[in-house]
């Protein structure tokens, strides 16, 4: 780490977990916290699983799902963008290339 580090204290889930940060991080280590903090939350509420680490065996499962769900996503969007711009890269040359009447 070229900058500072400290430690950013944050709650997940009824525990306290000691982060090593970037001091320009800080605040999106504490984002990172609580939006994991509200998936073991929602797991708990909607399933009551037995333990906590099974809470937080399922929010992971949800996170990871999502991520994977969005990236799938993301990569079919790029291809798209990236076909239509050929198809338009293509049509410019036809038309650079075409003499003129």
């Amino acid at each position: 780490m070229n900058e500072t580090a400290q430690v950013v204290n944050v709650s997940i889930f009824g525990s306290e977990y000691p982060i090593r940060a970037r001091l320009s991080d800080e605040e999106y280590v504490r984002q990172v916290a609580s939006f994991v903090d509200s998936r073991m939350r929602e797991v708990h509420e909607s399933m009551k699983p037995s333990s906590t680490l099974k809470v937080a065996i399922l929010a992971a499962l949800n996170i990871a799902d999502e991520l994977l769900t969005t990236q799938e996503d993301k990569t079919r969007v790029d291809s798209s963008y990236r076909e239509r711009i050929t198809s338009l890269s293509d049509r410019l040359d036809e038309l650079l290339t075409q003499p003129e009447p």
